[in-house]
């Protein structure tokens, strides 16, 4: 006869229901407070509406293989010990249900192999991994307190998660002590059966396994019905967050809609922009916040909170989850909680959104509100306020510059773009066009294009493409500002553009073709590659000089552009990798308008990365856009008075004049 009646698991069926039921009933109210955002998935959350925002890419490497867990190894490693632990445990017990249609699972190979060594390994891995995390928070990382917030209840979950394994073990140890044959399959149960069987004989083995089947059965249903209802809902939430990560890497602000007609809006109903409280920001951003783990990863590699700065993306966050938890949706005191001096310390580098393993976009929500500071509340750092009103009156943000806008071509020869001949704009941009050290590297391109016979023009006059607007919040300057040059470029038919800086070209590609663009925008690194690999520029062979690079958040991060300038340096020298590179670069603090913003907190972001830099060792620092050389060449005075930054055009371009000379 068995010793576990038929019965009781009719029984544990009932109560795996009712857990399964407290189950949907937690998520079902996430979905409810994620559905009051602005529409994202639809007015209300459908399979269809899902379905048409479905990354499959993302949903798999960063949902359910939690790829970016494994950036920090070791963490990733006991983490990715447990989650397979789980899965063996899930398969090996919804398989064991089959036994009841007839099917014995438990015999044979397949019962070897998947429910006895299977589930064996599941608990061992489950058990090492929730100890690892368990003893760590014992000393947790600062991460985990960061950004004045740290979530509650994982260790006592993870607590409760070991008992529960450590149950499961003594069950499994009572049964094997009380049948008459053990099973060497499962050997650590055979292991604990056998000093069971020291104290016990084999009726009160059989006494204990009741005793111990029904406490693990109980504990087992009660985590499942508070998975929803506590943090290790991230277990649904997380890969379910990754599943409707943007399928662009970094920032993707939504457009607004401006043609709107103030007599048609309801009359109690008063018209905002940006976010003030939860019920401003899409659906979208509140799955972040519900999703987001309060790690702390994003604190960490935020280039303003590392630098002692107001803003922290996991305060943001956590913040936004906490008023959602208290059903604050309209709540606009959330703004100011947040603060502006925090609000305007984000340089839009996307660090923070490159790391979250949740996929996360804590920088769109910023935006979000600093949009409401700007367009709603006029209110922004002063610095930056006055660039936002050149940019208003001059289409240029360069308060006070002393440069005209032909300073740059002075003593060179420089084509003006012809409709229908030129087949490259060069477009040269505001930072290049008025600040004295950013010229050099637009003489430095012309001299590349003419010797590799490039066809290309310039605009008379130059123009901003709107970007600093943007960052900054004032979206209905970025969109006057982008209109005219959409008008301007559809009339000259331009069909190609070179951009000198990383920011003018996320603008012409992410933004731009939302207002009608439909040209085709090439980095100018990217195209030096380009002229190398098909032979039309001739260098100098490569020096054994040391050099470093610093790849701009706007091209690596935002744009996947990392390789493209790296083979153009090591054209020229040697390339040493600062410790912070690629798409985890640390940020020279241009970004989000800070180039006109005030630095504040305990260091100048540019200074750390020009330390970084100059702690490699290599005799010259490469960039390859405009505002990071700027930013870069002025922390390099606290190293030299010799010029140590130079964009990787200036380094062509002077291997072209060694061999003309």
């Amino acid at each position: 006869m068995d010793i576990i009646p038929t019965y009781s698991y009719f029984i544990l069926a009932a109560m795996l229901l009712l857990a399964l039921f407290s189950f949907v009933v937690g998520l079902n109210k996430h979905r409810q407070r994620i559905e009051r955002g602005k529409p994202w998935f639809g007015e209300k959350i459908t399979v269809t509406g899902a379905a048409a925002r479905f990354n499959k890419s993302s949903f798999v490497h960063r949902g359910l293989m939690t790829s970016r867990l494994l950036k920090r190894p070791i963490a990733g490693t006991f983490h990715g010990i447990m989650f397979i632990g789980a899965l063996l445990l899930i398969f090996g017990h919804a398989v064991f249900a089959l036994d009841f249609i007839g099917l014995n699972v438990y015999e044979g190979w397949f019962g070897t192999v998947f429910l006895k060594v299977g589930r064996e390994l599941g608990g061992i891995l489950l058990f090492t991994g929730v100890a690892f995390f368990l003893i760590r928070r014992l000393n947790p990382p600062e991460r985990l307190h960061a950004g004045e917030h740290s979530r509650a209840g994982f260790e006592h979950g993870e607590a409760f998660l070991l008992l529960i394994v450590i149950a499961g073990f003594l069950t499994e140890g009572f049964r094997l002590a009380a049948e008459v044959s053990g099973s060497n399959s499962e050997f650590l149960g055979t292991a604990i059966g056998g000093l069971l069987l020291s104290v016990f004989d084999h009726e009160g083995a059989a006494s204990g396994l009741q005793l111990m089947w029904w406490i693990h059965a109980l504990m087992g249903c009660t985590f499942i019905a508070l998975i929803s209802h506590g943090p290790f809902v991230h277990m649904i939430l997380g890969p379910t967050n990754s599943a409707f990560a943007n399928s662009r890497p970094g920032i993707n602000l939504p457009p607004i809609n401006f043609d709107f007609d103030e007599d048609e809006e309801e009359e109690d109903e008063e018209l905002s922009f940006g976010a003030a409280k939860l019920a401003d920001l899409s659906q979208k951003n509140l799955l972040d916040a519900t999703a987001c783990l309060w790690c702390g990863r994003c604190h960490e590699v935020c280039p303003a909170a590392q630098t002692g700065k107001d803003l922290s993306p996991k305060k943001v966050m956590a913040t936004c989850a906490e008023y959602m938890a208290e059903d604050k949706f309209d709540d606009d005191s959330l703004i100011d909680v947040l603060g502006l001096d925090a609000i305007f310390a984000c340089t839009s580098c996307a660090a923070c959104v490159e790391e979250c393993p949740v996929s996360n976009n804590p920088a769109e929500v910023v935006l979000e509100f600093r949009r409401h500071f700007v367009m709603d509340r006029s209110e922004m750092p002063e610095t930056m306020a006055a660039a936002n009103r050149n940019l208003e009156s001059r289409e240029h943000p360069f308060v006070g510059t002393s440069s005209n806008p032909q300073d740059w071509r002075k003593n060179i020869e420089v084509p003006l773009f012809e409709p229908g001949e030129t087949e490259y704009l060069l477009w040269i941009g505001c930072s290049v066009t008025y600040e004295e050290r950013a010229q050099e590297i637009a003489r430095a391109m012309v001299r590349i294009l003419d010797a590799a016979g490039v066809s290309y023009g310039i605009f008379e006059e130059p123009r901003c493409t709107g970007d600093p607007a943007k960052m900054m919040g004032n979206e209905m300057q970025f969109v006057e500002m982008a209109e005219a040059n959409i008008e301007e470029f559809k009339a000259q038919n331009i069909q190609k553009v070179i951009t000198l800086c990383a920011h003018c070209y996320n603008s012409f590609d992410r933004y731009y073709p939302e207002l009608g663009a439909n040209w085709v925008t090439v980095p100018h690194t990217v195209l030096i590659e380009q002229l190398l690999a098909q032979g039309k520029l001739t260098l100098a062979g490569g020096t054994d000089e040391k050099i470093t690079f610093h790849d701009p958040c706007y091209l690596a991060r935002h744009n996947n552009i990392v390789d493209a300038p790296r083979a153009v340096i090591a054209s020229v020298g040697q390339l040493i990798e600062m410790p912070r590179s690629g798409k985890g670069s640390f940020c020279c603090g241009a970004g989000g308008g800070n180039y006109w913003g005030g630095q504040g907190g305990t260091a100048r972001i540019s200074d750390v990365r020009m330390q970084e830099a100059f702690d490699t060792g290599a005799d010259k620092v490469a960039t390859s856009c405009s505002f990071c050389n700027l930013m870069l060449s002025a922390s390099s005075t606290r190293h030299s008075e010799d010029r140590l930054v130079y964009d990787v055009a200036e380094l062509v371009a002077e291997k072209i004049t060694i061999i003309d000379g």
